[in-house]
């Protein structure tokens, strides 16, 4: 499975990028609850509101089990102690990855630095 990172469903909300959507289709890509929320943190109204919720709807979930959220912290901590500033909801992604063995698809610079500390974190590599 592949956790998907909001950065890659905001571009794909702005694009329509064919193959994004490709790739949603052909891999097994899960969102978690704190995507779900950015994404609809980002609604223009009602009626976007609805249309982003049916689109977050195509989407497997992932939940976050109360079990990770002490790891999460673990977690934090250690990228903290080596000096690294990440998004909170980018380390709950991170942390839920590697809880569930799971890739981990995003474009930002945060998840690369996360895995140089958490080595388990799997990251997806888009095909060109």
């Amino acid at each position: 499975m592949i956790l998907v990172d909001t950065g890659v469903l905001i571009d794909f909300l702005r694009t329509k990028d064919p193959k994004l959507d490709s790739l949603f289709r052909s891999n097994p890509v899960a969102i978690c609850g704190v995507t779900h929320a950015e994404i609809l943190a980002g609604a223009r109204g009602a009626k976007d509101r609805q249309r982003l919720l049916v689109f977050l709807a195509s989407f497997q979930y992932l939940p976050i089990l109360e079990t990770v959220w002490d790891i999460i912290g673990d977690n934090l901590a250690v990228l903290f102690a080596r000096g690294i500033t990440v998004p909170f909801a980018d380390a709950v992604i991170a942390t839920l990855a590697i809880e569930n063995d799971c890739e981990v698809w995003a474009r930002d610079p945060h998840f690369p630095m996360m895995q140089g500390v958490l080595p388990k974190l799997k990251l997806f590599h888009e095909p060109p």
